[in-house]
This record gives structure tokens, sequence and C-alpha cells, in this order.
């Protein structure tokens, strides 16, 4: 439910939302009452959905369903899906080769964002969702995409960032996080230890483009518990190989 203090786009998707999950056209009043918000706020976001073709009033009721325009951008949300069905594809043989969570991940502002990841069979696991944003200084995501930046544009971003500790083995100052940057550009991976979260680890490895950029990066997250730092580098190559295929095959996604 959308509440007064969700921005105007937030609304809007919510009244679209519940028709979608209704399965057929509303009233006014049912909107209001299913959303909790008043009914003329309502009417205003319907009638703006209503005049660019995101919803459409029924000939002769005042019942809204979907317009044409959603349906043209549903349309084009499914081909997103097939495009990206491969690369989840890929992802999902990665875990079942190292038999851990995997995930995709690349700079967004100050944070890493999640553009896919498969969990492991494993009840004891971490999840984040595609579209999760984690701290670049207490990730191995992180702290890779970090050191693969220039200088420059690396300490501006340090700059501005707030090293907040979330455990006893959170980097918190700025000179042993460079010390560790250093360390992870010259070996070609990153390992989290017990960074983020007590008791899981993870390593992750660039995704280059066609010019040896790093782009983006591949990571594989395992619970301490199941799997210790030594394992968990054992499979360093699998998803170097991995990471490779993904720079070829999704590098028109990345950059």
């Amino acid at each position: 439910m959308a509440s007064d203090s969700d921005p105007i786009v937030v609304k809007a998707f919510s009244v679209i939302d519940l028709i979608l999950r209704q399965g057929r056209p509303m009233r006014l009043s049912e909107l209001a009452e299913s959303l909790g918000r008043p009914k003329q706020t309502i009417h205003r976001t319907v009638r703006q959905l209503e005049e660019h073709g995101f919803l459409a009033r029924e000939p002769g009721h005042s019942r809204y369903g979907i317009g044409p325009r959603l349906a043209k951008t549903a349309d084009h949300v499914l081909e997103w899906c097939v495009r990206h069905a491969p690369r989840q594809a890929s992802l999902a043989r990665l875990v079942g080769e190292v038999g851990e969570t995997c995930n995709i991940g690349m700079l967004d502002g100050g944070a890493i964002k999640y553009l896919d990841r498969v969990e492991s069979d494993f009840p004891l696991r971490a999840e984040l969702h595609p579209g999760s944003r984690v701290p670049i200084h207490a990730t191995g995501l992180g702290k890779l995409l970090l050191s693969f930046l220039t200088s420059r544009d690396r300490k501006r971003l340090l700059s501005n960032l707030a090293l907040e500790r979330f455990t006893c083995n959170t980097i918190t100052n700025l000179k042993d996080l460079e010390v560790e940057l250093k360390k992870i550009r010259k070996r070609g991976y990153a390992i989290n230890n017990q960074e983020f979260h007590e008791g899981i680890i993870s390593v992750a490895v660039p995704i280059r483009n066609s010019n040896g950029r790093a782009i983006a990066g591949l990571a594989l997250h395992a619970p301490l518990a199941r799997v210790g730092v030594k394992d968990a580098l054992s499979r360093v190559k699998v998803l170097q190989h991995y990471a490779s295929k993904f720079g070829q095959d999704f590098q028109w996604e990345l950059e």
C-alpha cells in the first residue's frame, strides 16, 4: 500500500499494480478504499494515467483498466525479460557448479546495486534481491570495483563516503582501505571476510568490456559455517571463466 509520503510515481504505480493484481477494471471508490487514500487523490492520479494512455476508462462505465500505452510497455518488458534470460540461465549454471549463491553487481552512486542474483538451494543464506543496494567499502563487489576505478575517481568517491562499521571486520580507516584496494588490483579479485554481515563471506571478480575496463563484478556469497575463505578462493577460476562470458554476451547491458 502506498503512503502519503511516497513519491508521485510510486503512488501511480500502486494504482496500476492493484488493477493488475485484481485482474479487472476498478472504480475510483474501490481503488481509494484498497489503497487507503482519499478518493480525490486517486481521481487525480487516475486522470493523469488516463491522459498518458497508461489507464483507460471503460466505455459507459466509471471503471478503469489497462490502457494502450501500458499494454505496449508490457510487450517491451517481456522482450527485456527474454533478453535477460540467457544471463539468468548462465548464473544459475554457475550456482550449480560452485554450490553457492552468486550475483552480478555494479557501482551505483555511492553503493553497489545488484543486477542479477541466483540463490543456492541451502536454507542458510543471506537473501538479497536484484535491485538491492549494498555498501561499497564492506562488500567484495564494492571493494573490487573501487579498486579498478581511476585514482582520481576513486578519491572523489571515497571523499564523500562514510565508512560505516557493520562488523568488527569492516574497514573504516581510509588508509587501510587504500592498502586493501591495492592488493585487490594486484591479485585481480576481492575477498569479503565477514565485513558486512557476521558469518557471511564472499569473493568477487571483475566483468570487463572489450577494452578491458571493469564494468561490473561477479561474486560468490556463502556462510562461513559452510564455506571457508580458502574454499571460496578455490572457486575464483570458475568465477573468472563465467565473468569472461558475461563480459562478451551482456556487455551492451552493463556499459
